[in-house]
Order: structure tokens, then C-alpha cells, then sequence
């Protein structure tokens, strides 16, 4: 998905013209040019506009929360801005090219220029093995793969020194649109125009260097601001006889801007450059006061910072963020400054985050925690990564990793095999002493395992790791009884493992409300496993008592849980009918708190309801969706045998029903995603019906199909579908093959034969 743009797209007709051309034929194309220059905003138009060639969308990555040149870390950031189902057994990367091999994908790679070897080598691994696949990535430098294509994104044309008045030129366009949107009355007139022609000349056309000019605009007329400008850059570039002209123009703007803040701008500007993919205002506060900035400070000079457009806010201004150029501008005066320490105060901000959030659960509140981790996750990658190579500070990475993974971040958002690999990694760089935090994190480790299907043996062996390391600690770790019970219950089926269950969730109740999380997640699973496994007598008091535990709290992944347990219960035992409006409701609220691993086991459980009250299609439905999102999560259910065990007898019903090939037909109701699995149950769209579509064509190849059965000249599909006529021609040849045809003239008779 592209993001949406928060200001219109001005120029570049003819570059966005002739990469839609080459897009659909070279597999890697980069964008280079001066910082500032529009490479970003460039590439997520382009992306918006071409969306539809690819059938599988567009995925936009935004690398500056990778810093550092770690491959395992680039990797992981691009999984999960990809959406990419993660596998437990294999490498990111493993698992990034394996997600992509089958699939027609544009993977925009934005900021890659202090990642570029690292970049390289991903985006050489993606094309090597799938060809559907094109990267389009902005950078300043190339990134040196096979079949790269280097597309300079020049600066806006600038009129002429005597041009005539004329708006069409690109830099007036975008100067007049910004202008007309933050300076009201403010228009171009044959008497302003020469000051206008002035001020784009002395900033090159540079996009981001005409924003920050339009900021001068509030506060001096035009005129005034040229003759600044004139002052500024025969000033700030006298001195540099080096500087390609168009980054020496970026950066004396830049310092211009720098100069026309407070003191106190300057000094938060420069600070804020340590965040990653974001702040909010609590966190720079914290992160960037003192040393001459009074905390009572930052939120005055934010404003100031914002009001120059240095700081962009999200569109409800709760979050902030610096553009790349600004913030690199930013580090550098940090380093001049000498105030590396306020790294070590982002850190010490998010490892004290982590923990607050882990330990500041109280039911009503679950969502919002939930989000915040969220907002964070880009800051959060990036202080575990330093914590974790550093040997001084690799026990506060393990620290933070459990402190994250109580969150239950990572199930929420369906990442969890990268809870695996934060934990691994910790573990690894700390010595193997027995204390309870490693206890906790090893049984962690084993819990994520189990959900993941990884191979029982492995799970058991880690389990056991766990359990004799919390014997050498001498007390009860109730992250160690938790795992053993969830192992008894879902890798053996043994409801002896309840017990471990409830042995846990009291454990945990012990140690007081900074582990309420932990007591509620064993809770769930207590219950869970109760109606899964127990009788009646037990599991319908216990479905009822969670919910009405869940209620008394407000906690609502809690609650789509508890509608859960009392839909399955109905299914089992009561009214199937009545479990679907149950298990429905749950499943509204898990879309509501954008949950995206509860979905996964609602949808399965509706297949269990449909197929208990007789309806043999929609079970078949509803399993064919729910399995396809647990592929997409990395979940093997076979693995997790009393769900393996309802789910066998859901089918062995809906078969009995409707017959082996009318199953399989209604079976197949893919899903690529929690939203669309969420789309056809939830709003009723029909589910893709790939069988009507003849010789197994893709959504894209169809499009093109029906547009020249109806006659459009390649050009004109083009045209209408917004891709190349390389991409047409492309698809149309893979279009033959599929068909068994040879021609343009065979293909529109056999779609008017279908018609027919």
C-alpha cells in the first residue's frame, strides 16, 4: 500500500511518463539526485500510479529505521513493512525471497544510501529468484546490481532570468500551490513575478529548498525574501569551490533555515535527529531537554520547528517526524555539538518505555498499549540492535526483548518470529548464568516456537531448557510453568496440562499488577484450553467467567477473546447458529483494535460453527480463508493439536456434506492478507473466484485480456491501466502461453466465445 500523501504532487509529467515506461521492464530502477531534490515523493507517485500492473500490490519500505548495516536487521524492517509471512525455521531473508518468488510485487526501497551494500545484496537475492518482482529504490548512490537502471531526478525547471510570466513551469507550480496554502491572499502577479523567477533560481528548483523558502514567505513579502536569498547564497557558498551546485544550494538553505530558528530550535533540531521513524511529544521531551533546553522548553521550540516546516506532524499531530535531509542535517550538528549523550538518553527513553508498557497493563487501557509499541517499533529495533552487540549492554538488551515480548506486540501485529529473533540474539550475546530473567526468556523462546508449528522435538527441548534452568534458580518462574502447560496442551493435547495453566496464571497473579499482562495472557490460555480440551462442566463456567473478567477489565483483545471461548463452547455444545453472531462479534472487535493474529483462529472457529450447524459451503469457506492466513503468518495449525483436532472434524462433517470436489472448490477462498480475510467475512465481499478467470490468468493478466477483447490497442491499454505498453506486451505474451494461443486475433475470439 502507498501512503497517503499529505500535500499534492506538482510537476514531473515527463519523468513520471518515461518511468512508467521503463518500470515495467527494467528490474531495478534508482532514483539518485541532490538530498532534498523529490526522489521520495517521486517514487510513492509513481508507485500510486502503476499499482494496478502488479497483482499483488505495492510495498513501500522506508530504510531509515535500519541504520547501522545490519543485514539481519534490514531484512527484518523490510519483512514487516512487506507484510511478508514470516517463518520461524528460515533467515528474513530466506523468508522475504520465498514470500516474493511466486509473486508480482513493487518493492519501493526508500533512503537506501546508508545501506547500500547491505540493499544490494537483498534486492539481489529478490530479482535472482523472483522475476515478477521489480525494486524501485531512491538513493544517492547506485546500488551496483545487475540491471540497475540510474534515472537522475534533476531539480524543477526554473524559468528564465527575463521569462515571460508563465505558470506552467514545474518550480513555479509547486511554489505557487505551497504558497497558496500557507500564505492566504498570496498570489503571483506580473509585478511579483520577477522576484518569484529571483527566488526558484537562487534555489535551483529544488523541491524541498522552494518549501522551506515558502516558509520565509509568512513573515516578508516576495521581494525581500529574494534579496535575502541572494545575501544568504553568496554568503553561505563563497567559501566552497567543491560542492556539486545543487547539494551546495540544498545545503545552504538548509543552514539558512538553521539560522533563522531560536536557540532552542537549533538545539532540538539537532536532537531530534536521533529518533527513528518518529516521536511524539512525551518522548522528545524526555529524550531531547536539559543541557541548556528546560524540559517546559521543547514543546514551545517543536512548535517553532513545525511552523518553519522542519518537523512535519502525522495528520492528527500526535507523532512528528523530520524529513531525511533535515534530520541528517540535524546529526551532523549533533556531532559538531558534542552531544552523543543524547543517544544514550534515546536509548535509556525506550529501554524504560519497554518496561513501562509491559508492566502498565489494566485491561482498558490493552489497545492503546498495544498501539503505542506500534508507533514505537522503528525506535525500539534500533535500540535493541545497539543494547544487543555491545557485551556492556547486551543483559539490558535481554531485558528489553522480555519486555517487549510481554507486550504481546508481536502477536497482536503477527510478527512473531521476529520476537524469536530478538530473543535469540539476546540470549546469544549474554552469558548462559542461570538467573530468572534468562529462565523467562528461554521459556518466551519455546512459547512463540510452539505457536509457529516449529518441530515438536525442538519446542519439547526448549521447554525442558527452560524448566531445568528455573530448577537451578530455586523459585517459581511463572513464564517457565506458563510454557509447560501450553505445551502439554497444545503440542500433546493433555489436559493435564490445565493444571501447569492454572498454576501459572495464580503464579503470576503473585507478583503483583506489574505482570497483570502476563496473569491475563495465561488466563486466556487457561480458558482456551479448557473449552478445547475439558468437558462441558468445565469449559462453559470458565468461558463464562473470562468473559465476565474481561468485561470488569475493558480489555478488548481480551474480549475478542472471550467471545471466542463462548462461541466454541456453543459450537460444541450448544447452538451452533447462536456461536456465529458470537464469534462474529469477536471478530469485529479484533478489526476495530487492528489485531491481526486473533482473525486467524475467529475465522477458523466460524468454519467449526458452519460446519456444526450443517452449512457445508461456508465451513469450507470460512477454513479455506483461515488456513490461508495462517500461511501467510507463518502458523502451522497441525502443529497445535487440539485446534488440528476440531478443525479435522469440521472437515470430515463439511465433506460429508458437500463431497470431496465441492469442498475443494469451496475451499479455495484465498487470502493474502488479515484485512481482505476480514473484508469477506465482516462486509460480505465475495471471495476471488480464480476458477473464472480461464488458464489460470492473474488479475492483471485478466485486465489486459478484457481491454483487447474489447479492442484497445496496446498503447491504449497502457493508457487506461496507467503501466507501460513494455508491461502490456509482457503480459500478453505469459497471456498466450497460459491459453495455448498465438495471437492477438485467437485471444478476442475465445472472450467472445466465453461471452457467448
Amino acid at each position: 500500500m502507498v501512503p497517503r500523501a499529505l500535500s499534492s504532487f506538482v510537476g514531473r509529467k515527463d519523468l513520471l511518463a518515461e518511468l512508467r515506461r521503463r518500470i515495467g521492464v527494467a528490474p531495478l530502477i534508482t532514483l539518485t539526485g541532490v538530498g532534498g531534490g523529490g526522489k521520495t515523493r517521486l517514487a510513492l507517485e509513481l508507485a500510486a500510479q502503476v499499482h494496478r500492473a502488479y497483482d499483488d500490490g505495492v510495498r513501500v519500505v522506508e530504510l531509515a529505521s535500519a541504520r547501522g548495516g545490519d543485514p539481519e536487521l534490514l531484512a527484518q524492517v523490510v519483512l514487516s513493512a512487506v507484510g511478508v509471512p514470516d517463518q520461524a525455521t528460515t533467515t528474513p531473508l530466506e523468508t522475504l525471497v520465498d514470500y516474493l518468488r511466486p509473486r508480482q510485487v513493487l518493492l519501493v526501497l526508500d533512503n537506501c544510501e546508508h545501506l547500500v551494500e547491505p540493499v544490494a545484496q537483498l534486492v539481489r537475492a529478490v530479482l535472482g529468484a523472483a522475476p515478477g518482482v521489480r525494486v524501485l529504490a531512491t538513493s544517492r548512490a547506485r546500488l551496483r546490481v545487475p540491471g540497475e537502471v540510474l534515472v537522475m531526478v534533476p531539480p524543477l525547471d526554473v524559468p528564465a532570468e527575463d521569462a515571460p510570466m508563465d505558470l506552467d513551469y514545474e518550480s513555479v507550480a509547486l511554489l505557487v500551490d505551497r504558497a497558496e496554502a500557507s500564505v492566504p491572499g498570496w498570489r503571483v502577479t506580473p509585478e511579483n513575478w520577477p522576484h518569484v523567477v529571483r527566488v526558484l533560481r537562487r534555489v535551483s528548483g529544488i523541491p524541498l529548498a522552494i518549501e522551506q523558502a515558502v516558509v520565509r514567505m509568512r513573515s516578508m513579502p516576495v521581494a525581500l525574501l529574494a534579496d535575502r536569498l541572494d545575501d544568504v547564497m553568496r554568503v553561505l557558498t563563497a567559501n566552497d569551490t567543491t560542492a556539486v551546485e545543487h547539494h551546495q544550494t540544498m545545503a545552504a538553505l538548509i543552514d539558512w533555515s538553521h539560522a533563522h530558528c531560536t536557540p532552542a530550535e537549533r538545539v532540538l533540531w539537532a536532537r531530534l535527529s536521533v529518533f527513528e521513524g518518529g516521536f511524539d511529544l512525551t518522548a522528545a521531551e524526555d529524550v531531547c531537554a536539559g543541557d541548556g533546553l528546560p524540559s517546559d522548553e521543547v514543546a514551545d521550540a517543536l512548535a517553532g520547528l513545525l511552523d518553519k516546516s522542519i518537523a512535519l506532524p502525522s495528520a492528527d499531530r500526535s507523532r512528528y517526524h523530520l524529513l531525511e535531509p533535515l534530520r541528517q542535517h540535524g546529526a551532523a550538528r549533533l556531532r559538531a555539538a558534542g552531544e552523543q549523550h543524547v543517544r544514550q538518553r534515546h536509548q535509556d527513553h525506550f529501554r524504560r518505555e519497554a518496561a513501562r508498557l509491559a508492566e502498565s497493563f489494566a485491561g482498558h487501557n490493552e489497545a492503546a498499549l498495544l498501539a503505542a509499541v506500534d508507533a514505537d517499533m522503528a525506535n525500539h529495533r534500533v535500540v535493541l540492535n545497539d543494547l544487543i552487540r555491545d557485551p556492556a549492554t547486551a543483559h539490558a538488551g535481554l531485558q528489553m526483548s522480555v519486555d517487549l515480548a510481554r507486550t504481546r506486540w508481536y502477536t497482536y501485529a503477527g510478527r512473531l518470529p521476529e520476537e524469536r529473533l530478538w530473543l535469540g540474539r539476546a540470549l546469544a550475546a549474554t552469558p548462559p548464568t542461570a538467573d530468572p530473567l534468562r529462565a523467562s526468556a528461554i521459556a518466551l523462546d519455546a512459547w512463540i516456537a510452539l505457536c509457529l508449528g516449529v518441530e515438536r522435538e525442538l519446542v519439547a527441548r526448549r521447554v525442558d531448557e527452560a524448566d531445568a534452568m528455573a530448577r537451578e534458580v530455586g523459585g517459581p518462574v511463572p513464564a517457565v510453568t506458563f510454557v509447560r502447560g501450553a505445551y502439554a496442551v497444545l503440542a500433546l493435547g493433555a489436559i493435564e496440562g490445565v493444571e501447569l495453566l492454572r498454576q501459572a496464571h495464580e503464579e503470576f497473579g503473585a507478583l503483583g499488577p506489574a505482570f497483570a499482562v502476563d496473569h491475563h495472557l495465561a488466563h486466556i490460555l487457561l480458558t482456551v484450553s479448557l473449552v478445547l480440551l475439558g468437558s462441558r462442566d468445565q469449559a462453559e463456567p470458565a468461558a463464562e467467567e473470562f468473559y465476565a473478567e474481561c468485561e470488569r477489565l475493558g480489555a478488548q483483545w481480551g474480549i475478542s477473546w472471550a467471545h471466542w471461548c463462548r462461541g466454541v463452547v456453543q459450537t460444541r455444545w450448544g447452538d451452533p447458529v447462536g456461536a456465529l453472531d458470537v464469534l462474529m462479534e469477536g471478530l469485529r472487535v479484533q478489526r476495530e483494535i487492528r489485531d491481526k493474529w486473533g482473525p486467524l483462529w475467529s475465522i477458523e472457529a466460524l468454519g467449526w460453527a458452519h460446519s456444526r450447524a450443517g452449512d457445508g459451503s461456508a465451513a469450507a469457506r470460512m477454513l479455506g480463508l483461515a488456513h490461508g492466513l495462517h500461511r501467510v503468518t507463518g502458523v502451522r495449525v497441525d502443529g497445535l493439536v487440539p485446534f488440528a483436532w476440531v478443525t479435522a472434524q469440521a472437515v470430515a462433517r463439511a465433506k460429508a456434506v458437500l463431497g470431496d470436489d465441492e469442498y475443494a472448490r469451496a475451499y479455495a477462498s484465498p487470502a493474502e492478507s488479515v484485512e481482505q480475510a476480514l473484508a469477506v467475512v465482516l462486509d460480505e465481499v465475495p471471495t476471488p473466484e480464480p476458477d473464472r478467470r480461464p488458464g489460470g490468468l492473474t488479475p492483471a493478466e485478466w485486465n489486459v485480456a478484457k481491454l483487447v477483447g474489447d479492442g484497445l490497442s496496446n498503447p491504449e491499454v497502457a493508457t487506461r491501466l496507467v503501466i507501460s505498453p513494455a508491461t502490456v506486451h509482457t503480459h500478453l505474451t505469459r497471456i498466450y502461453r497460459k491459453l495455448d494461443i498465438t495471437n492477438r486475433h485467437q485471444l478476442i475470439t475465445l472472450l467472445a466465445s466465453m461471452a457467448d
